[in-house]
């Protein structure tokens, strides 16, 4: 990648951040605010399932749109998944029963659910790994918002902030020959994050634009929050995350399943320890020089910025 195409990406990210920290600001110099999570359901997909797996119906296409994932503000939201495939990976296509390792097609499985009690209306999917001591195993997604009330709905055309939305990432654990791990972008609006409270939790890395976090390598129950993490965003309109898988054994072709729970239903609030507030992302001398006028500004119009409280909705199904 040349220079210029790495200025131009560093100051987009600068800009996206910069934006939500203005019309965050804004908010919170108005009045104190109750944030309550939007909850996101993804059992409205568009695409026709075209396989099938032991976990459930698939689809062999790599970008995906759901209807109604959630409402804000009295706003019907759809939302739009595209996926991009690391190195060699498997995924979003029908596989040949008698290949190695079968857990049967790879791809989205939508409104993923399991028995009573067990998660409904999420969004699982399966990829196969391929290359023992390969790091390019793995996929990367973008979860896009749109507007989707009345004749908006399944268009796709004009995407819409969400106040606040609070998803949980579960099933990121591994097996005695593999470890898996996902990544999850700050500049999405990301403010904060919960992992188990199990000695073996995830463990989360701030990387300076991202926080990594990395699985056990031991496999756990998919209910069981030692695989999981709570991601809550503010102000967002997309969220990207990038998951991944590191073999060190066993077959050349390793199946890895991990799933995003939209309304926190799977877990109860006990299953996690505290919130770990997110760091902001380093910024140029000029965006914090415009940011100290914008701060300046609202400090001399006598508008005192005050805290946001959130509401959390964990709960066993």
């Amino acid at each position: 990648m040349s220079n210029l195409k790495i200025a131009q990406y560093v100051n987009r990210i600068e800009i996206l951040f910069l934006t939500r920290q203005i019309v965050l600001g804004g908010l919170l110099a108005l009045a104190p605010i109750v944030t309550h999570a939007v909850p996101l359901s993804f059992d409205q997909m568009i695409n026709a399932t075209t396989g099938n797996n032991l976990l459930g119906n698939t689809t062999d296409e790599r970008t995906i749109f759901f209807r109604n994932v959630a409402s804000d503000n009295g706003q019907t939201v759809d939302a739009k998944i595209t996926t991009t495939i690391k190195g060699e990976t498997d995924f979003a296509d029908q596989r040949n029963p008698n290949a190695e390792n079968y857990f049967g097609d790879p791809g989205f499985i939508p409104d993923y659910r399991n028995s009573t009690g067990g998660p409904q209306d999420d969004l699982g999917f399966l990829y196969y790994g391929n290359g023992i001591n390969s790091l390019e195993n793995g996929i990367s997604m973008t979860l896009e918002f749109f507007d989707g009330t009345d004749d908006l709905s399944g268009s796709f055309l004009h995407p819409t902030l969400l106040t606040s939305l609070e998803i949980a990432i579960y099933d990121v654990d591994g097996e005695a020959s593999q470890s898996e791990y996902f990544f999850a972008q700050k500049a999405d609006g990301l403010t904060s994050y919960f992992t188990g409270n199990s000695p073996q939790a995830l463990v989360a890395t701030d990387l300076g634009d991202s926080i990594l976090f990395e699985g056990p390598g031991t496999n756990f129950s998919e209910s069981d929050a030692s695989g999981a993490a709570i991601l809550y965003y503010e102000l967002t309109d997309a969220v990207n995350l990038s998951f991944g898988s590191k073999q060190t054994g066993g077959p050349n072709q390793n199946a890895v399943f991990s799933a995003i729970d939209g309304d926190l239903s799977l877990f109860a609030g006990e299953d996690f320890g505290e919130p770990v507030t997110v760091s902001t992302i380093p910024l140029s001398a000029s965006v914090i020089f415009l940011l100290s006028g914008i701060a300046a500004y609202l400090i001399i119009g006598g508008k005192a910025a005050r805290p946001i409280f959130i509401s959390r909705t964990l709960g066993k199904r």
